[in-house]
C-alpha cells in the first residue's frame, strides 16, 4: 500500500547502488506467480520523480537473474526468482523510502509489497543485501542508508530514551521484557479469551513464522471501554522488529496494520502498555512533526505573481447542460450534492459522527458493503460477500436500523454499497486455471465454493465454463462473464441469484437506507442490472431511492449503456482524469484546451485501451463540453480504488495534498454530485480547504443554475510554454447574475495577486457585491474589476494550492 507521506532527502548525498531483491511463493504467493511471466517487471518505486513518484509505471526496473527452473546451488526455490539492478547517482540518494512492486502491465498486474515499514535506499559504503519481497525484516544495509539520509530525534525526546541499535545481529543482545498490550474492545469477540501472538524477526519471536511466536494471554478486561489486557514474558534480540497479532478461536490471524513494525526495546517505563494496531504516544509525536515538516516542503510560495503584469492566457473550460444528463433531476428526483464516503467505517462509528458530518455540508453518507463477508478485517473482504441474507461485519441489522434512523431525524440520506457481480474468493486464478483440465481438481474447487457460499447458493449458482478476465478482457465484451483475475467467484444471472438480490435489498430499505451504489456495474450487462433498478422503483415505494453505479473507465460509450437505459449516474472516472490533466504545471494549458474526451482518450492509451471520441463539440471554441458524463454524475478527486491501488487505474495516484486542488474544483461548480474519501477530509494538508470548498458549495451552489470556468495560464518570460496557475469558477443563478465565486491557484510555489476575473456571459451588467471568507465585502465590477465599494481597486491574494471564496452579499 502506499504510504501516506513521504520525506525529501534533497540535502543527502547521492551513490550508485545495488539492489538485489528474492521473490519466494511462501512471501507472496501472487507476486511468486506473475513474477515467473515473461513480461513481468519488477520495479523500485518511491516519492521522489527519480523513483516514479509513487508510479510504477514511471520507475526504474530491476533485471530478472534467474527462476526456478534455472536456480543454481543456494538460489531459487520452487516458484521463487531473484532480481537485482545498479541504480546511478541521479536515483539511488541515501534515505530514500521506496517499495518494490512487481508490474506486468500487459495483463494490468500491479502487486505492491503489503508488509512491513519501507525500504530505505543504503547509505554510502554500505554492503550489498538482498531485500526478501514482502519480508517485514529490513536488511542491516538498508538501516544504514536510512542512518544517513534522516536525522534522528534529539537526546532528550521520548524515542531517544529507547534504545535501539542499528541492525540486528551487530552487537546486539537478547533480553527479556514483560509485554503489555491493550486490545480495543472492536479487535475481540464476544466469546472466549484473548491471544495475541508477539511475532517478529528474531529467532525468539519465530522470525516472521506465526506457529512459532511466542503469544500473551488475557489478564483481565477494562470495565469502561471493554478493552481487553493481555500481558505476557517475553524474550527477543533487542531493537528487532515486530507485530503483535491478534488469534481468533479458530487460529485465524489479523495483524497491526495500521502501524508500521514495532522495535523491541527496553523503554524506561517498565509500565509501559502497548495498544493494539495504534501508534504510541512518543510516534504519533513523530509523525506530526514529520507531516508538519512535509507539508512545508510540499506546499510553499517561493514568488509572487501579479497576473497583471505578466503574460496570460485564458481558456474557457464549457460547463454546459447535457441533455441527457437532466434524467435524474426530472424522472427520478433529486440526487444529494455531496456524499461522504464512510469507508469501511463500523455502523455505530458512523452514527456517533453523523451530525459532525452534516456541520460540514454533506447532505448524505456511504457505508461500506453490509452483507456477511469474507472473514478479516481488510477493507477489500467487504467486496468479497458470502451470505447475502446476513448483515454482518461492520455492524447488526440493529445498528444499521439505528443509524439510518438517526439520519432521517436529521435529514440526511444513507446510500448502501451493494456487490452482486461475484461473491469471495477461495482460490487463486492459478489453481482454477490448473483445475480446468483435471476434472478431480475442479469438482474439489468448485465443493470448497459450495460449502463457502452454502446453503443460501452452490456451485451451479456460478458462471461456467470459468473464464478468467485479465488484460484486455477487464474493458472489452468479455467483461461480463469473466471471473476476475481468474478468482472472483462470479454469480450468474437468474432468478434464483436475482431473488436473493432482491431480498437484500429490500432489507437495506426496511433499515432505512435511501441509496443504493451498485458495485463493478461494468461487469453486469444492463439488462439484468434492469431487474434491480426496477425493483427499488417499482410504484408504491412511499420513498424516492436514489441509485448509481460504480463504472471504472473512461470510456464514455460504455457508461452510456447504463446511463441512458437505466436513468441513472455513473461514476465520472472522465472528469477526474481531465481535471488532473488540466492542472499539471507541464502541459496542463494544452490539455484544458484539447478538452475532457481527449483526456480521457490519452489515459485510456496509456493503459494500451481504445476508447471512442464522439460526442458534439461547441461552437465557440471547439471543445467538447465537459464535464463529459451528465450534470449529475459522481465525481471525485481520490476514491477508496485510487487510493489502494495508486497508479493502477489512469495513472491517478494523487496523495491529500495535490488532490485537494481537485476537490475545490469539484466542490465549487454547481452541478454533480461530490463523493468525498474520508482520509482527505481529515488529513492536514487538506482539511482546511476541502472544508471551506464544502461550505461555500453550501452556500453558493444551492442558488446557482450555472458554471463558468476558465484557467488562466502565466508565460513568466512571454515565450515558453503556458503554465496553468488559476482556475475561476463563477456560479449564476437562474437570472444569470452571481452567486459566488471561487479563485483557486493550482500552482505549487507561488502567490497569486489578483486585481480582476475573466467573465464571460450575456448576464446583466451590472456590479456585484461579493463578501469574503474573513467577512470582508469587495465588488465585482462587470467588466471583471476587483473594487472596494468606492471604486477603489483591491487586489486578492491566493496561496499555493489554495483558494479564495466569495458568496454574493446584497450591496
Amino acid at each position: 500500500p502506499r504510504p501516506q507521506h513521504f520525506h525529501s532527502f534533497s540535502s543527502a548525498a547521492a551513490m550508485p547502488v545495488r539492489l538485489r531483491v528474492h521473490i519466494t511463493k511462501q512471501l507472496s504467493p501472487d507476486a511468486s506467480e506473475v513474477a515467473l511471466v515473461a513480461e513481468t517487471s519488477l520495479r523500485v518505486c518511491g516519492g521522489t520523480d527519480a523513483l516514479g513518484a509513487w508510479d510504477p509505471k514511471r520507475s526504474p526496473k530491476l533485471e530478472r537473474l534467474r527462476t526456478e527452473e534455472g536456480a543454481e546451488s543456494g538460489g531459487c526455490s520452487g516458484g521463487s526468482s531473484i532480481w537485482e539492478g545498479l541504480l546511478d547517482d541521479a536515483v539511488a540518494v541515501p534515505g530514500t523510502e521506496f517499495k518494490y512492486v512487481v508490474l506486468n502491465l500487459n495483463k494490468h498486474q500491479y502487486i505492491w509489497e503489503t508488509q512491513g515499514p519501507m525500504h530505505v535506499m543504503p547509505g554510502p559504503d554500505s554492503p550489498a543485501a538482498t531485500h526478501e519481497f514482502n519480508n517485514a525484516v529490513a536488511p542491516a544495509a538498508a538501516r544504514a542508508g536510512q542512518a544517513a539520509g534522516k536525522s534522528r530525534a534529539s537526546a532528550d525526546g521520548a524515542a531517544a530514551k529507547i534504545q535501539r541499535p542499528a541492525a540486528l545481529g551487530q552487537g546486539a543482545k537478547t533480553v527479556p521484557k514483560k509485554v503489555r498490550l491493550s486490545v480495543p474492545k472492536s479487535f475481540c469477540s464476544a466469546a472466549g479469551k484473548v491471544r495475541v501472538a508477539v511475532c517478529g524477526e528474531s529467532p525468539e519471536l519465530g522470525q516472521w513464522d506465526l506457529t512459532k511466536a511466542p503469544q500473551l494471554q488475557e489478564v483481565g478486561c477494562d470495565k469502561a471501554s471493554g478493552a481487553r489486557q493481555v500481558e505476557g514474558d517475553i524474550r527477543a534480540t533487542l531493537g528487532s522488529e515486530f507485530k503483535y497479532v491478534l488469534l481468533s478461536s479458530s487460529n485465524d490471524a489479523r495483524w497491526e496494520q495500521k502501524r508500521p513494525n514495532r522495535r523491541f526495546a527496553v523503554e524506561p517505563d517498565q509500565d509501559c502498555v502497548h495498544c493494539f494496531d495504534q501508534l504510541e504516544s512518543h510516534e504519533a509525536t513523530e509523525s506530526r512533526a514529520r507531516v508538519a515538516v512535509e507539508e512545508h516542503v510540499l506546499i510553499k510560495a517561493t514568488k509572487e505573481f501579479q497576473l497583471e503584469n505578466v503574460a496570460v492566457t485564458d481558456c474557457w473550460i464549457p460547463w454546459a447542460h447535457n441533455v441527457q444528463a437532466d434524467r435524474t433531476l426530472q424522472g427520478h428526483g433529486r440526487g444529494p450534492r455531496t456524499i461522504f464516503h464512510a469507508f469501511h467505517w463500523p455502523f455505530s462509528e458512523v452514527k456517533n459522527r453523523l451530525q459532525e458530518i452534516k456541520s460540514f455540508g454533506f447532505d448524505a453518507v456511504q457505508i461500506s458493503p453490509a452483507q456477511k463477508s469474507k472473514a478479516g478485517h481488510e477493507w477489500w473482504a467487504r467486496y468479497q460477500p458470502q451470505d447475502y441474507t446476513k448483515i454482518e461485519g461492520l455492524g447488526t441489522l440493529e445498528n444499521l436500523t439505528q443509524l439510518c434512523t438517526h439520519a432521517k431525524d436529521i435529514e440526511m440520506m444513507i446510500i448502501a454499497d451493494v456487490v452482486f457481480g461475484h461473491m469471495l474468493v477461495v482460490a487463486s486464478g492459478s489453481e482454477w486455471e490448473r483445475a480446468q483440465s483435471k476434472p478431480r481438481e475442479l469438482q474439489a474447487l468448485k465443493q470448497r465454493l459450495s460449502q463457502a457460499v452454502g446453503p443460501t447458493f452452490d456451485a451451479d449458482d456460478f458462471q461456467w465454463p470459468w473464464f478468467k478476465m485479465e488484460g484486455r478482457h477487464w474493458d472489452n465484451d468479455n467483461r461480463y462473464e469473466g471471473w476476475g483475475n481468474g478468482e472472483w467467484s462470479e454469480l450468474r444471472h437468474c432468478p434464483k441469484v436475482v431473488e436473493v438480490h432482491k431480498q437484500h435489498l429490500q432489507t437495506l430499505l426496511d433499515a432505512g437506507v435511501r441509496g443504493i451504489r451498485f458495485d463493478a456495474v461494468k461487469h453486469m450487462r444492463p439488462a439484468h442490472l434492469a431487474e434491480y433498478v426496477g425493483f427499488l422503483r417499482q410504484p408504491g415505494r412511499a420513498q424516492h431511492v436514489y441509485i448509481y453505479g460504480e463504472v471504472l473507465s473512461v470510456d464514455e460509450s460504455m457508461h452510456r449503456e447504463y446511463m441512458d437505459p437505466l436513468s441513472m449516474p455513473t461514476t465520472d472516472f472522465c472528469l477526474t482524469v481531465f481535471i488532473n490533466a488540466a492542472v499539471k504545471a507541464e502541459g496542463g494549458a494544452a490539455a484544458a484546451a484539447a478538452g475532457a474526451r481527449a483526456a480521457a482518450v490519452a489515459a485510456a492509451a496509456s493503459e494500451g485501451l481504445d476508447v471512442v471520441r464522439s460526442g458534439a463539440v461547441t461552437a465557440a471554441t471547439g471543445q467538447q463540453s465537459a464535464p463529459v458524463l451528465s450534470v449529475d454524475s459522481v465525481r471525485f478527486a481520490r476514491n477508496h480504488d485510487t487510493v489502494k491501488n495508486p497508479g493502477s487505474f489512469y495513472g491517478l495516484d494523487s496523495g491529500c495534498a495535490r488532490a485537494r486542488v481537485v476537490w475545490a474544483w469539484l466542490l465549487s461548480v454547481h452541478d454533480g454530485t461530490v463523493l468525498m474519501y474520508p482520509d482527505d477530509l481529515m488529513h492536514p494538508s487538506a482539511a482546511d480547504l476541502l472544508k471551506r470548498a464544502l461550505r461555500f458549495r453550501a452556500q453558493s451552489g444551492i442558488c446557482a443554475e450555472a458554471s463558468e470556468v476558465c484557467l488562466r495560464s502565466i508565460s513568466q518570460d512571454g515565450s515558453s510554454a503556458p503554465r496553468p496557475a488559476l482556475v475561476t469558477v463563477t456560479l449564476r443563478n437562474h437570472e444569470g447574475r452571481i452567486e459566488g465565486v471561487c479563485l483557486l491557484n493550482v500552482t505549487q510555489d507561488a502567490e497569486l495577486v489578483v486585481g480582476s476575473l475573466p467573465l464571460r456571459s450575456s448576464a446583466p451588467e451590472e456590479a456585484t457585491a461579493l463578501l469574503a471568507e474573513g467577512g470582508s465585502l469587495v465588488v465585482l465590477q462587470a467588466d471583471g474589476k476587483i473594487t472596494d465599494q468606492e471604486g477603489v481597486p483591491q487586489r486578492l491574494r491566493v496561496q499555493p494550492w489554495d483558494a479564495v471564496f466569495l458568496v454574493e452579499a446584497p450591496l
